[in-house]
């Protein structure tokens, strides 16, 4: 045995080397892919107006693989609320079919349940909101979606139509309190046009209605959902520890990523650092039992307010997938996974229900709907991270609009913009009512930083009137981004 071994050590056996070789690099691989796979949830949440949202109930075959992944599916509150709760008495929610009543005929509760999915609803601006005086600021027509009363109607409804809520996700409670937001929006330095004075007060109200929440229903997960950069990572720490002093804990909360937002805070002089402001915030929450959740969606959605036409499930798709990669190689790797649209129908097909994306099938490759969405995103943050060793993703090396300077501007403004690869770029000017002002650029550039001037002025040399303009970028034929101009 002894000459044996010797033998074997001198003279290797080239095919079992390889096998084991094999093997190593398996296992790295496996290693790998668990950094990403986990115990991951992915939530699913269909565009509240989908025409095609109840197909899922009654034709489950059409997206079999996208069912298996999905751990939650999350309904809007004016979806299935009744009486006064219910978007069908409430024209402006644009839920089209998808109200109490369909949801019930085609047995939409039990079947999640059926399927092993649990069920989420989200709350709009549940939290600011007490069964007496709101927090936010809205008008008295709009109150009743945002009361206590509101959430246990849902809640319910579900429940009582053969379902079992499980989680309720507030809609940023707290954005509009922050001076940041107001800053940025409206220019005011004082972060108090509401009913509230504090930090403290506003935790006070969200502390109470959680627990008069836990009261009613106590097997039901509460957190939250919040706009970022408009709350930082700091004001987020900050809130979730006001709530922990009052005796509440978030079970998670999700940030909704707002491209064209995190640009602008740059241009204004803000350090904003999307992948490290995201890992941090993972690690305050995970240290705070708080499940980290990223919205998975267009987080330049609002290129569709100025040219819809422009603006389809393709283009969603693939700045969706933009944002997916994105994740992946920073290695954010979020708790949760939430696969959710809102491009509401006034910003692309006028008033009534809308179909971006759409949800079914998920095996059409002609077709972008939210099913394929889910299994090819799932495949992107599924997949072995390469090059371990190498720093964070950087945004750079994504093409962006930044926001131009100075703004408002008189003679004159500077538009940067960042390019990842060598792409054709077109660069245009339109008015606030979507009319082709001035074509600033449209040619081939390579990849890196760039600047175009604009002078103010139209195609034809005539300088335009003072105020609001669309700056649109598209890089390859795809929309990437629209910046709002004062002049």
């Amino acid at each position: 045995m002894k000459n044996l071994t010797k033998i074997q050590i001198d003279k290797p056996n080239y095919s079992l080397t390889a096998t084991i070789l094999l093997f190593f690099i398996m296992m790295v691989s496996l290693v790998a892919q668990s950094q990403t796979t986990d115990s991951s949830q992915v939530w699913f949440t269909p565009n509240v107006g989908s025409v095609d949202m109840l197909d899922l109930f009654t034709q489950p075959e059409q997206w079999d693989s996208a069912r298996s992944k999905i751990d939650v599916f999350k309904f809007y509150t004016g979806q299935v609320g009744s009486a006064g709760w219910s978007c069908t008495v409430n024209s402006s929610s644009n839920c089209g079919e998808n109200h109490l009543q369909n949801f019930v005929d085609v047995q939409a509760f039990p079947k999640l349940a059926s399927w092993g999915i649990d069920i989420a609803i989200e709350s709009f601006f549940a939290g600011p909101v007490m069964s007496v005086n709101p927090i936010e600021c809205s008008t008295s027509d709009y109150v009743y979606s945002l009361s206590l009363d509101g959430s246990i109607n849902v809640i319910q409804s579900v429940q009582s139509n053969g379902g079992t809520v499980r989680y309720l996700a507030m809609d940023e409670p707290i954005r509009q309190w922050y001076p940041h937001y107001y800053y940025i929006h409206t220019g005011q330095t004082d972060p108090r046009p509401c009913l509230v004075d504090s930090l403290g007060e506003l935790a006070d109200h969200v502390a109470d209605y959680i627990q008069q929440m836990q009261i009613w229903f106590p097997s039901v997960s509460i957190g939250h959902v919040e706009l970022y950069p408009e709350v930082g990572v700091e004001q987020l720490k900050e809130w979730v520890n006001a709530l922990e002093a009052r005796g509440v804990s978030l079970s998670f909360l999700h940030i909704d990523v707002h491209g064209p937002q995190v640009d602008q805070y740059i241009s204004f002089g803000m350090n904003i650092d999307v992948v490290s402001d995201m890992a941090e915030l993972k690690t305050f929450l995970n240290a705070h039992n708080i499940d980290f959740g990223i919205i998975l969606f267009d987080t330049y959605y609002d290129s569709q307010y100025w040219d819809p036409s422009e603006y389809n499930d393709s283009t969603y798709y693939a700045r969706t997938m933009n944002w997916i990669n994105f994740i992946h190689d920073a290695n954010l790797n979020p708790d949760h996974r939430i696969f959710q649209s809102w491009i509401f129908p006034y910003y692309t097909t006028g008033t009534g229900p809308n179909e971006i994306p759409i949800n079914l099938p998920e095996n059409d490759s002609s077709l972008y709907s939210h099913t394929r969405l889910i299994n090819d995103g799932c495949d992107i943050l599924n997949s072995p991270l390469l090059g371990l060793s190498e720093s964070l993703l950087d945004m750079s090396i994504y093409s962006i609009l930044h926001q131009n300077y100075p703004n408002p501007f008189n003679y004159e403004t500077t538009i940067p913009y960042s390019l990842g690869n060598s792409a054709h770029v077109q660069i245009r000017i339109y008015n606030i009512l979507g009319m082709h002002i001035h074509t600033l650029i449209d040619e081939q550039k390579l990849a890196g930083e760039h600047q175009v001037i604009w002078n103010g002025q139209d195609a034809n040399g005539l300088s335009v009137s003072g105020g609001i303009y669309i700056c649109s970028m598209s890089v390859n034929g795809q929309i990437i981004g629209r910046n709002c101009i004062l002049k």
